[in-house]
């Protein structure tokens, strides 16, 4: 079978996928580079005729991807933010930039409150992010522990990180995981979030009764839920996930 296979779909054009065999691979998965080029990955020895009929079970996930980069990459160049609004802390932050050796950046903040960025022309973003997991360290763990005192839901430990896809997670072993841009949400929505987690050191599935013990600790919580499933929107572009 050749390296490269051709899908005619609803585009003019057709779908090329590439075929890529790896001897780490242990199951057949497709990948959308952010090149936007369309790669199948196989195991070593793998029937290749078996990946037309996957590719074509994974059609509208694909086309999605794809619509997807092409809307970002019509978009304008990243613009660098004049200010930082983050309602989880009621907060505004004026930002002034410098320039600063490539490696070099950093991001802090002044006596009066501004944030002063020092960084390269490409390195702006990557020091603002930074700044968000510090300022989210800070503010969201000790709030976790309240609401964790709040409604009698103890965990074990609190991560900070900037996850893709969540908002949050909790492991097995009670730790929970916050992402950082929840400082963009309102505080009802970061609190539920938090709710939502705590519940799940009780109940790790989303179950019927991991519901009803939620309903107890925020009765808010289909409002809130269907918000934070929105929330992604309030992100400024500059702090999305890549």
């Amino acid at each position: 079978m050749a390296d490269t296979l051709q899908f005619h779909w609803s585009s003019p054009k057709p779908l090329e996928v590439r075929v890529c065999t790896s001897h780490l691979a242990k199951y057949m998965r497709l990948k959308v580079m952010p090149s936007g080029e369309v790669q199948v990955v196989v195991p070593q020895g793998f029937d290749l005729r078996r990946i037309p009929a996957f590719v074509e079970q994974h059609r509208e996930w694909l086309e999605q991807q794809l619509r997807r980069l092409r809307r970002e990459h019509s978009l304008d160049p990243l613009q660098r933010p004049e200010v930082i609004e983050l309602p989880a802390l009621d907060g505004l932050w004026e930002v002034n930039y410098l320039p600063a050796r490539p490696g070099r950046s950093q991001c802090r903040e002044r006596i009066d409150g501004t944030l002063l960025v020092s960084a390269a022309a490409n390195e702006w973003q990557e020091a603002l992010n930074r700044w968000l997991a510090r300022v989210a360290r800070v503010h969201l763990v000790p709030w976790l522990e309240r609401v964790s005192i709040e409604t009698e839901l103890p965990y074990e430990n609190v991560t900070i990180r900037g996850q893709k896809t969540r908002w949050g997670s909790c492991s097995a072993r009670k730790t929970i995981n916050l992402n950082y841009r929840l400082l963009f949400m309102s505080p009802p929505v970061v609190r539920y979030l938090f709710v939502h987690e705590l519940c799940h050191t009780v109940h790790m599935n989303h179950s019927a009764r991991f519901w009803a013990l939620v309903a107890r600790k925020e009765p808010d919580y289909k409002r809130l839920d269907a918000e934070l499933r929105r929330a992604g929107t309030r992100v400024p572009r500059w702090a999305r996930a890549e």
